[in-house]
């Protein structure tokens, strides 16, 4: 079994009762995926974020929550700020195991609507038979 750092093994105990987590590096983030989807990113600084879109967004907003951004550079070689459909999590919600598998399971819930939007949008459209 990999070692990771505190946090992580600390939240993927939390949310076990929702099934496997792979652990990944990205945008210089841990990322857990469930079912091959990204549905939490854990920054250098400890703050979680949650996948959503726009069935979930307002939940976050009124929780005063705040968009994940990285930086990159742009096709004219500026640095852009990047904002993800990645929300940060409210803090309270570290030791409360219940809300947090609530908000976990609404961010793998947003995972798979997007993820459904895109293999629909990526299919061509069929030839008439004929």
């Amino acid at each position: 079994m990999p070692v990771y750092d505190e946090l992580t093994q600390y939240i993927l105990d939390q949310i076990a009762p929702l099934g496997r987590f792979a652990v990944r590096r990205m945008f210089g983030c841990t990322a857990l995926f469930h079912d091959g989807l990204m549905v939490l990113l854990i920054d250098p600084a400890g703050r979680l974020f949650l996948k959503t879109d726009a069935d979930s967004l307002s939940r976050f907003t009124a929780a005063g929550c705040e968009p994940f951004t990285y930086t990159r550079r742009g096709a004219d070689g500026t640095m852009k700020a990047v904002a993800l459909s990645f929300y940060t999590l409210p803090d309270a919600l570290l030791e409360d195991q219940e809300a947090l598998i609530a908000w976990v399971r609404s961010a793998i819930d947003a995972a798979k609507r997007a993820d459904h939007g895109k293999k629909r949008a990526a299919r061509p459209p069929r030839p008439a038979a004929g």
